[in-house]
């Protein structure tokens, strides 16, 4: 059995699915989750930072400052996230296994099915 190089926390995984297709920065990132996912999705700063760093650590994002200054933004300047070749290597990884998990029957059921398949009753024909 093939075993992943590398793991992700659900919060990670959710965090790499919205930067798949949009590099955002931390406040985008909370508004993708929550609106993406039809509000069943909440993640505070508190938990979204670290597992930027995590993933950052990883390599399965990369970032980047944006351009706007301290003082346009009336603040500091934002961070940007975008994922990494390895990041989307990872995600495309986790989401097979969830696929697979999902197609997955018991032996009994496929023998069974099989079984259904070759011993179904010939049909009558009408009198």
């Amino acid at each position: 059995m093939k075993q992943s190089q590398q793991s992700i926390s659900h919060v990670e995984e959710n965090i790499l699915t919205v930067l798949g297709r949009h590099e955002l920065y931390g406040l985008e990132i909370i508004e993708a989750l929550e609106k993406g996912s039809g509000g069943r999705l909440k993640v505070s700063f508190g938990t979204l930072y670290p597992a930027l760093r995590r993933l950052e650590r990883k390599g399965f994002v990369e970032t980047r400052w944006g351009d706007e200054t301290p003082e346009e933004r009336g603040g500091a300047r934002r961070k940007y996230y975008r994922i990494s070749p390895k990041g989307a290597s990872v995600l495309h990884e986790v989401q097979q296994i969830r696929t697979d998990l999902a197609m997955w029957k018991p032996a009994y059921e496929q023998i069974r099915a099989f079984l259904a398949i070759m011993w179904k009753p010939a049909s009558r024909g009408a009198s």
